[in-house]
């Protein structure tokens, strides 16, 4: 059978591939290959020390070298949080068919600043040198800021699957106006597939105004709003309706590419 796409899969911070599971399985449902890894070190018992020093450069040539090792040509990039800048910044290296982005974690030329961003994440900044060491979201603020529209059984499922992740990621996603080399910054232009950018109305950390202006910054791009679902949604009631939308969008685009 005939797919309609190679697609490869980017979670986003303290996650692994395996989150994005039920993401997987609706895209190969409707016809696409897909690719889910995990970033560097984010298996169980990783190495911490060698984590905490791995930056923004370093996923992004990880997930490089992935397709290099698949053979893929021209994939589409699907990327979770995090993920979704990641993808951005991969897109601008090499030929990708489509983007799709889930409450992706904002470039450096936009503003992310918000106060329920800044209550999530707090726990992190105050830390004594957080960007030398690794972290790992507590519960409470995953509950607050990550999935708060998750039922707490859910959400009792779902803590112990995270994975600390580094320090220096923290450092240069959230204070990115700190960092002299400016890894977080997306070359727009470079980027002339599709995007589609899926925002959620109770997202604390990359509410939709942030999906909006990374939308407004291609030339080929739509913008849609899920406003029951939170920044976590890769799991959530509604995520299948996201996907669809997507690939659909997508479709429609390749199709009628002017």
């Amino acid at each position: 059978m005939q797919t309609k796409g190679n697609i490869l899969l980017i979670h986003g911070m303290w996650c692994r591939g395996t989150h994005l599971s039920q993401v997987q399985e609706i895209l190969e449902k409707e016809g696409y290959t897909c690719k889910s890894i995990d970033l560097p070190l984010h298996e169980s018992g990783a190495d911490l020390r060698k984590l905490s020093r791995l930056g923004i450069s370093d996923y992004v040539d990880y997930l490089e070298n992935t397709l290099n090792e698949l053979g893929w040509k021209e994939p589409i990039l699907l990327g979770h949080s995090l993920g979704g800048l990641l993808a951005q910044l991969l897109a601008a290296r090499i030929e990708a068919k489509a983007l799709i982005l889930i409450t992706p974690v904002q470039p450096k030329q936009i503003s992310g600043l918000s106060w329920t961003g800044l209550k999530t994440i707090w726990e992190i900044l105050a830390t004594p040198f957080f960007w030398k060491k690794t972290n790992l979201l507590s519960k409470s603020k995953f509950a607050y800021g990550i999935y708060n529209t998750l039922s707490e059984s859910k959400q009792n499922e779902l803590y112990p699957t995270y994975v600390p992740e580094s320090g220096n990621i923290a450092f240069q996603t959230f204070l990115p106006f700190l960092t002299y080399s400016q890894p977080t910054r997306v070359n727009f232009e470079k980027i002339q597939c599709p995007v589609f950018v899926a925002t959620t109305g109770k997202d604390r950390v990359t509410p939709p105004r942030i999906g909006r202006k990374i939308a407004s910054k291609y030339s080929h791009s739509t913008m849609k709003l899920y406003p029951k679902l939170s920044h976590w949604a890769i799991t959530e009631d509604g995520i299948e309706k996201i996907i669809l939308d997507a690939t659909n969008w997508i479709e429609a685009k390749m199709r009628t590419p002017n």
